[in-house]
């Protein structure tokens, strides 16, 4: 499923990978040191279906994933990802990338 997420603003990961549980899942120094800058501007990340290649919908701000495994995570709830979440279509994912 597609997801609002934050980026760091000194490396462009997911500001979640700086988690102490995400660390070295990467070579990066920034999300290994667990410095995030996050960006308050959410982008989507999106994800596509298999084998339509089509876009999934995009999770509302607050939902669970991958629960029940080591990877569990809940989507970003602040009130920008919820104004951006609001504005989109949450089926059809046209707009990628920085949102405004």
């Amino acid at each position: 499923m597609s997801v609002l997420l934050h980026r760091c603003r000194t490396c462009q990961h997911p500001a979640d990978w700086h988690d102490g549980r995400n660390r070295g899942y990467t070579s990066c120094s920034c999300c290994n040191a667990g410095s995030a800058d996050p960006d308050p501007e959410p982008v989507v990340q999106p994800t596509f279906a298999s084998p339509s290649g089509g876009p999934e919908p995009l999770l509302r701000p607050g939902t669970a994933r991958n629960e029940g495994t080591m990877h569990a995570t809940r989507t970003c709830a602040c009130q920008r990802c919820q104004a951006v979440y609001e504005r989109l279509d949450p089926v059809r994912l046209s707009e990628v990338g920085r949102l405004t």
